[in-house]
């Protein structure tokens, strides 16, 4: 079986490969950030591929703008932990020679562009933007209008890219082994959960005494628990912060239903309906659990655990395509009141440093990059993990393909209205998010074993002491 290490170990074999012969171009950096080279007109600093299309179509995307321009970038494929912490490092000593003029990571939306539009620390891209806003997603646009408290205005801080949802997959071909099928799976909230217990119990007495019904993660690496909970405090409507950036979570109706989100959520593995190991997962571990079949369902950030059973390594493995079939990508479940529940889109963007050392040039890339056909030929890279925040690019035929049934759940989902992030709403969430105060909430109800109560609590005030920082700092 291709499971998500035996996919890493060929994705990265590839990409030592690609790298070799494009590491013989200046443009291609990729094992430390260094120093800028010494004639190059722009800095970038990009996220290093999941796959090696990814940094091979970015990489000859800025030579044909190099031909055209007649300009030299240094571009540098980095971490995405590595351009979190050394941009911030950076941008706090604003003479910094090293600071890039263009950043992108699936990290800017969430961590790095809130706090530094809120600090006015970032270029307005407003000119970038205005000539092709028509051409966006309203989700897309909202997503990357910031508020600078230092100007006390808000504006478009980042530059849409593509975007994400969450998505829940299951194994059909586990839950036939029961009798059941995808038409027995209730969309109300508790019937739902309860499915995929009774799944487990029943699984178990036939024989897979090792699976779980659940893959959530409880661990305080990446955004996976983070998105998790959020799903389940949606569904109980707990109103967090409001559009002006009031905080609302301290508010006793919020409040208490914030306890009873943790609370059901943490059950999950307190009662042994999700992996113990799940408190430690990385950002790959329910990947991993899912695709070793020792989790029966779980929630992943983009469509890449369908995907690496797409991709073509017969070589290693014969029956990928029966098993992309057996995964299915599954529709969100109902609120708990009964209404449709709305996804957390991340639209990932690119943004300027204020302090870079060619902000106007970096602008006109920028402008160049938005492109359509560009975007394009970007996104077909991803091979379907993210999907377009200009309508007109579903046109492509990349998006038609009749037959896939996760392309289509996933368009389906695409249409969906969205939640506005928390981190718009007020940029602090931003830091909230790096302390990793909500997954660090949920481990001290399955780790330090405090009550839901106390956890709750915790976090509602440790919060609201980042809240009132941030507007103390400006």
């Amino acid at each position: 079986m291709l499971n998500r290490r035996r996919f890493n170990q060929i994705s990265l074999g590839a990409l030592g490969l690609g790298m070799a012969s494009c590491n013989q171009s200046k443009h291609l950096t990729n094992t430390s950030i260094g120093q800028p080279l010494s004639n190059a007109d722009l800095l970038i600093w990009w996220e290093q591929g999941f796959l090696p299309e990814e940094n091979e179509q970015i990489n000859q995307l800025i030579r044909r703008w190099e031909q055209t321009s007649g300009k030299v970038v240094d571009l540098k494929l980095l971490p995405i932990p590595l351009i979190d912490q050394q941009l911030t490092n950076f941008i706090s000593q604003s003479e910094s020679n090293q600071i890039p003029d263009i950043v992108y990571s699936v990290g800017v939306d969430a961590s790095l562009a809130p706090k530094f539009a809120w600090h006015d620390q970032l270029v307005d891209l407003t000119d970038v933007i205005a000539p092709i806003q028509k051409k966006y997603t309203s989700i897309a646009l909202s997503h990357v209008f910031y508020h600078n408290q230092v100007r006390k205005e808000r504006s478009y801080y980042a530059l849409p890219l593509w975007q994400s949802d969450d998505y829940l997959h299951y194994w059909e071909s586990m839950i036939e082994e029961i009798g059941l099928s995808q038409q027995d799976i209730p969309r109300e909230w508790n019937q739902f959960w309860q499915f995929w217990r009774m799944s487990q119990k029943e699984l178990r007495s036939k024989g897979r005494s090792q699976i779980y019904g659940v893959g959530l993660c409880m661990s305080a690496i990446g955004f996976d628990t983070y998105t998790s909970l959020k799903m389940f405090m949606d569904a109980h409507n707990v109103n967090v912060v409001s559009e002006s950036g009031e905080f609302l979570l301290r508010k006793p109706e919020n409040r208490q239903q914030f306890i009873t989100a943790l609370q059901e959520f943490t059950s999950f593995y307190l009662q042994g309906y999700t992996p113990p190991q799940s408190a430690r997962w990385t950002g790959a571990g329910n990947n991993n659990s899912f695709l070793n079949s020792e989790i029966l369902m779980t929630q992943n950030l983009t469509m890449s655990i369908p995907l690496t059973q797409k991709l073509r390594h017969p070589q290693y493995d014969r029956d990928a395509i029966a098993r992309y079939r057996q995964i299915v990508t599954l529709d969100r479940p109902l609120k708990v009141d009964g209404d449709e529940l709305l996804t957390r889109k991340g639209t990932k963007q690119a943004i300027v440093p204020k302090n870079s050392k060619n902000p106007q040039l970096a602008k006109e890339f920028l402008s160049y990059l938005v492109r359509p056909d560009n975007l394009m030929s970007l996104l077909k890279s991803f091979k379907g993990r993210v999907f377009p925040v200009m309508p007109e690019l579903f046109t492509d035929p990349f998006w038609n393909e009749p037959n896939d049934p996760h392309l289509a759940s996933a368009l389906n989902i695409f249409a969906r209205p969205s939640y506005v992030p928390y981190e718009v709403m007020h940029s602090a969430f931003s830091e909230v998010q790096n302390q990793q105060l909500w997954a660090k909430t949920v481990l001290k109800v399955v780790q330090d074993k405090a009550s839901v109560v106390e956890s709750a609590d915790w976090a509602i005030t440790k919060i609201q002491d980042i809240l009132q920082l941030a507007e103390k700092k400006v």
